[in-house]
């Protein structure tokens, strides 16, 4: 008879509680993918709290060279001025070569904004850099007292070059 009012029990409970809804397994959602890494002219990566945007000047007559823009992750795209006097980096081709690159600050009239002792805007020279290379950028840098490294993998110049003569 116990055994009878334990199992009454139990269909009892499992009536009035209905039947468990199947939870869907949790995915995880990084943060790459809550933004695009593209942005006409520029390979985007992420800075600490920034972005960091690099684009390619293609010029036979001037040499090559690479930018880094320093900007908010907004749809305003605010540069963000840092108290770098420059910073180096290394550029690796799909072979494997590396190439190291030292940015600078553009000049003044190319980041105007920006107060004396920081900038928004730096610039390498990458006399060796083609069109069509596809390069993995990577920049160790400090920003807001934090080392962080920040990296742009498959780079193509010609794809995102803002200047091409």
């Amino acid at each position: 008879m116990r055994r009878l009012c334990l199992v009454s029990f139990a269909l009892a409970t499992l009536a009035l509680c209905g039947c468990p809804k199947p939870v869907p397994p949790a995915t995880f959602k990084s943060e790459e993918d809550e933004h695009t890494h593209e942005r006409g002219k520029f390979k985007l990566a992420d800075a600490g709290h920034y972005h960091a945007a690099l684009t390619a000047h293609l010029s036979r007559k001037d040499g090559n060279e690479l930018d880094v823009f320093f900007e908010t992750p907004d749809a305003e795209h605010k540069p963000v001025p840092l108290p770098l006097a420059s910073f180096t980096s290394t550029a690796t081709t799909a072979d494997g070569t590396p190439h190291a690159l030292t940015f600078e600050p553009a000049p003044k009239a190319e980041r105007p904004g920006d107060p004396d002792g920081k900038c928004s805007h730096f610039v390498a020279k990458a006399p060796w850099m083609k069109a069509g290379d596809k390069l993995t950028v990577t920049a160790p840098v400090v920003i807001n007292g934090k080392p962080i490294t920040i990296e742009w993998p498959d780079f193509n110049p010609k794809k995102y070059a803002h200047h091409e003569d």
